[in-house]
């Protein structure tokens, strides 16, 4: 008898997760005789380390912070393996709609994935080609380019955000005001404060405060950077979010452990996540804000499901992912004008390897598309992994993401449009956009990414 290798063993458990895990990711089939014609996806990365400085972290608290095992911002082999499990369920989901073949390695074509330029994106696009085709090394579009304009058209410096202007956009968010934000999170971000004081005296004198001072004494500020090609909040709230966001992270770094010092358990993430998901949405759905970001990335994954991209590896392709940031995503939500509810998570919410999926089904002759979200619960976040290097059925059902209700107000229920009038919807949405110039970037097949 023929002994399978690791590879050949992992896509035969793939293959037949479809039947041993519930269908979860992809209930509309379930409910519609409907027909999925392609899938356009936008994919967060995974749980990586902190991406800020070990200096500033001091700063935010001078307690002993944990040491991560990568480098700043790269994704973390638990990060990749958490990646692997989704993807194996949700390319079975996809195997059992007919949308892929049992083999990817015969019909490469079939999938096309573009990367992001950081190590966290590409080491994400990896992991999850080895999720749908473990035997063969199917490659991701990287650019060539230092900053890829498609993920960051502002940093690329395609437009310059004016200060007044994006100032403005994002004040509109905040329904009265920075003081009326922080009054609207001032219990979770009192929360935030005790479990991570306290904060370094030189953090409370920048700001002319005494040594002592409290994580919500810090002033809140919107702060549009010099150049025009970055603009985000400062201060208490803005600390406050990306420690609640580092949380979540440690939570699904270290299975079995509490995060936040042994303090932050599920419970925990749960009160704090509002700080981050509200701030977050404030910056990153501005209305400026959203098109000047998010536009490139909506218009080329329109251009992907419509089948009139420039780069004919998205037309050919069922499947079609781009894998980049939170950022991304909460861009192109504001854009489509969508909302969505993940359970245990608060409104908006995008953790790690989050996919925003742009679905096109076909009933009747008649074509639409229906906009799902799919995220791994904080549960599977935290549960281990049996065995490295090998994902068993086990692994793959207890690592199972799970669809957001997603809504396109004022309309009620799920997120689901007419083709044309999507095509229309991004057609607005984009109007004068700085867009990305077309790219047509190489493979990078390596099993292992260079950092």
């Amino acid at each position: 008898m023929r002994r399978l290798s690791p590879p050949a063993l992992l896509l035969a458990l793939l293959t037949l997760v479809a039947l041993l895990v519930p269908a979860g990711p992809m209930p509309a089939s379930a409910a519609d005789d409907g027909q999925l014609v392609k899938v356009v996806v936008l994919s967060r990365h995974g749980v990586r380390a902190p991406t800020q400085k070990h200096k500033t972290l001091e700063e935010w608290s001078e307690r002993v912070w944990p040491v991560w095992p990568v480098k700043r911002g790269d994704l973390t082999p638990r990060g990749a393996q958490l990646v692997t499990a989704m993807w194996g369920t949700v390319g079975a989901d996809f195997r059992q709609e007919g949308l892929l073949p049992a083999n990817l390695c015969r019909r490469p074509a079939d999938v096309f994935v573009r990367a992001d330029t950081d190590e966290r994106t590409r080491a994400t696009a990896r992991a999850l080609l080895d999720a749908l085709a473990p035997e063969c090394r199917l490659g991701y579009a990287v650019s060539t380019d230092a900053i890829d304009p498609l993920f960051h058209p502002v940093k690329a410096g395609l437009y310059t955000f004016d200060p007044i202007g994006a100032a403005t956009d994002i004040l509109s968010m905040t329904d009265g005001g920075l003081g009326h934000l922080q009054d609207e999170l001032s219990t979770p971000l009192a929360l935030i404060g005790r479990l991570s004081a306290p904060v370094a005296p030189r953090l409370c004198g920048k700001f002319n405060l005494p040594p002592d001072c409290a994580l919500s004494d810090i002033p809140n500020a919107v702060s549009v950077a010099p150049d025009g090609r970055n603009v985000g909040l400062t201060g208490s709230l803005a600390i406050a979010s990306s420690l609640a966001e580092i949380f979540l992270l440690e939570y699904g770094e270290w299975p079995g452990v509490a995060a936040g010092w042994g303090q932050v358990t599920a419970p925990t993430l749960r009160q704090v996540l509002p700080v981050h998901a509200r701030v977050f949405d404030v910056v990153n759905r501005a209305p400026l804000v959203a098109w000047a970001r998010g536009s490139s990335l909506l218009a080329e994954m329109g251009a992907a499901l419509l089948g009139t991209h420039y780069d004919e590896r998205c037309n050919k392709a069922s499947l079609v992912v781009f894998v980049g940031h939170d950022t991304n995503i909460a861009n192109l939500g504001a854009l489509l004008g969508v909302n969505w509810q993940l359970p245990e998570y608060p409104l908006n919410s995008i953790p790690p390897a989050a996919a925003l999926m742009l679905e096109l089904w076909e009933k009747n002759g008649q074509r639409e598309v229906r906009v799902n979200l799919l995220a791994q619960p904080m549960s599977a976040l935290h549960t281990p992994i049996a065995a490295e290097g090998l994902l068993s059925p086990a692994d793959l059902r207890s690592h199972a993401p799970v669809s957001a209700d997603v809504s396109a107000p004022p309309v009620v229920g799920a997120a689901r449009f007419p083709l044309e009038e999507f095509r229309g919807r991004i057609a607005e949405a984009t109007a004068g956009a700085p867009l990305a110039p077309p790219q047509v970037p190489p493979l990078d097949s390596a099993r292992e990414v260079v950092k």
